[in-house]
């Protein structure tokens, strides 16, 4: 997480700073980034990084984090018009994401960040942000198992976070297959709803 400076330097320069690490973080793997480039992209010195966040580690997190928190915000005031069915909030978040997304590449960021927590961390998405999520709705006083009404899936509370972070994988592949292949967004939304299907409905046909 940043240091308390990080917050006390001006807006622009701390949005300079934080395009720059997102366009490191979007377009190479965690590996391939560093602080040199991050730091000549965003105008300041090497120094002024480490007076920001401890190492890269920390700044990916924090960044990741902003963005999963802004997709939190708008996917509450989704919510409401799904009639709290978990499936229907998302099919409509996926579609908000290739408005909000698409021209900017952040499903990549998703991805490296997936690849980041494989390589570095041994941890999965489960671990570092469902269950970091569900502490923060906690800390609203939303309990998840209140919004979804995990009981008619016949599924348990391990198995429905299970089920969310196979949904998030599938968000990001799907994105990811549209970006390669060029896919419009009503292709795209279509072969997500597709897939959404086989996890909510099943594959046999009746």
């Amino acid at each position: 997480m940043p240091k308390p400076l990080f917050f006390n330097i001006s807006d622009d320069k701390r949005e300079r700073f934080l395009n720059a690490a997102r366009a490191e973080f979007t377009h190479k793997s965690f590996m391939e980034v560093s602080v040199n480039t991050i730091v000549k992209r965003a105008g300041i010195s090497r120094g002024s990084f480490y007076t920001y966040f401890d190492n890269l580690d920390a700044c990916f997190t924090y960044i990741i984090k902003d963005l999963r928190d802004k997709r939190f915000q708008y996917a509450m005031t989704l919510l409401e018009s799904c009639d709290n069915n978990f499936f229907t909030l998302v099919r409509k978040v996926f579609a908000n994401d290739y408005d909000a997304f698409s021209e900017s590449g952040k499903y990549s960021l998703f991805k490296n960040y997936i690849y980041y927590l494989q390589s570095n961390k041994a941890g999965n998405l489960k671990d570092n942000m469902i269950l970091d999520l569900i502490t923060t709705l906690k800390n609203k006083g939303v309990d998840f198992i209140d919004i979804f009404d995990i009981k008619s899936f016949n599924i348990n509370e391990q198995e429905f976070l299970d089920l969310f972070e196979v949904v998030l994988l599938l968000m990001v592949n799907t994105f990811l297959k549209a970006e390669t292949e060029g896919l419009d967004k009503q292709t795209t939304v279509s072969l997500f709803n597709k897939r959404i299907d086989y996890i909510e409905f099943g594959v046999r046909k009746v």
